[in-house]
């Protein structure tokens, strides 16, 4: 069935005759499968080839066409950012229908609550909800479906679990980094790279990892906390732990350390642009020194995977940041042990994280619905 699906999704529409050929199954075998996607909605049937091509059905009388039903089933995909929720539906063909943005609070049941109240509105015009993903911050475990995140209070908050019960579909979780590296591959940004790095940077560090073409979870499900490896400083982490990459490279430390040189409290809302159009000497050594760090840590993890890419992603701190970026760059060059290797640095697209969250929702949907591309499930 779900080859038959995938066809008629990919080359569709296509008439009964056209699938019996490219399926390689007996006739029968198609009729049977096509009468039940038409009964569930999967597919449509619609229109026949024009003259010109009736002679792809045998017989001469052409074929009514059938086709891909994507509004049989929608999913959405939502990010939760301080005071802030958003979402995005979209059809079993990956097309967004809507959007929705709504301010919140890091209680978790408040934050939660908005999560399914808004999932549901979007699904009131469509009643076909299938699967939903949620992108946040903080240390998930894909295993259990938990999310603690310490600096608001969540300990092991079983986000998951929770959701799918009120919800009643799929419920997948991804990291920041997840969402944007699996956005990346899924709309072809990443071109036909299958080991991919992604180095996410913005208030904090995190990474992900594209291995042969799929999402890389550990066993734990807790990866990508590159921002918490020692780097041999003395600075205290907001994890409480000393010396780790962050208190030199993420975004709290960076805008911390501006702010203390020039004494300017309002910095600690500046991004990497902002700061660098100072054009002063202090701050500048400053963004040097993030650079630097953050681009040893990345070639530590070039020289362990061995990828054709590594990513940069797009976030708010990092926007327009050409010089950063060409400093991260040099720096992960220079620090990984094949240097005139295969791997190249970019920029990531602005909207990565936002199809990511999506392409996670569809790839929980029923197996004939899925995407053929598959990342994460």
């Amino acid at each position: 069935m779900a080859h038959l699906v995938r066809l008629v999704r990919e080359s569709g529409p296509l008439s009964r005759a056209e699938l019996v050929r490219a399926s390689g199954l007996t006739r029968p075998t198609v009729m049977a499968i096509v009468s039940s996607l038409l009964a569930t909605g999967v597919v449509t049937e619609s229109g026949t080839r024009p003259a010109r091509d009736v002679s792809t059905d045998r017989g001469g009388r052409p074929g009514s066409l059938l086709r891909f039903n994507g509004a049989v089933r929608t999913v959405v995909g939502a990010k939760l950012r301080t005071g802030q929720l958003s979402l995005w539906q979209a059809t079993a063909d990956g097309v967004v229908i809507a959007e929705r943005s709504r301010q919140t609070s890091w209680d978790p049941d408040r934050a939660l609550d908005l999560v399914v109240r808004e999932a549901r509105r979007l699904d009131r015009a469509a009643g076909s909800l299938g699967a939903l993903t949620v992108e946040l911050p903080g240390f998930i475990d894909h295993v259990h479906g938990t999310v603690t995140l310490p600096p608001h209070g969540w300990d092991h908050v079983p986000v998951r679990a929770r959701l799918q019960a009120r919800l009643g579909v799929p419920v997948s979780l991804l990291s920041p980094a997840e969402a944007a590296i699996v956005g990346e591959v899924s709309t072809g940004s990443a071109g036909d790279h299958r080991d991919i790095v992604l180095i996410f940077l913005a208030a904090g560090i995190g990474a992900a990892i594209i291995a042969n073409g799929r999402l890389v979870r550990g066993a734990g499900g807790v990866t990508g906390e590159l921002g918490h490896c020692p780097i041999g400083t003395n600075r205290i982490c907001r994890c409480g732990k000393r010396g780790c990459l962050e208190t030199v490279a993420a975004g709290w430390a960076v805008r911390a350390a501006a702010v203390d040189a020039l004494g300017l409290p309002e910095l600690d809302r500046a991004n990497l642009t902002d700061l660098a159009g100072l054009a002063d000497r202090r701050v500048d050594q400053v963004l040097a020194r993030a650079a630097e760090a953050l681009g040893a840590a990345t070639a530590w993890l070039v020289n362990l995977l061995n990828p054709s890419l590594v990513v940069l992603a797009a976030t708010p701190f990092t926007h327009g940041a050409q010089s950063f970026f060409d400093a991260f760059s040099a720096a992960a060059l220079e620090h990984a042990v094949d240097r005139g290797g295969p791997v190249r640095i970019i920029h990531g697209s602005r909207e990565a994280a936002r199809h990511g969250a999506v392409q996670a929702a569809l790839e929980r949907l029923p197996a004939p619905m899925r995407p053929r591309l598959s990342v994460v499930a």
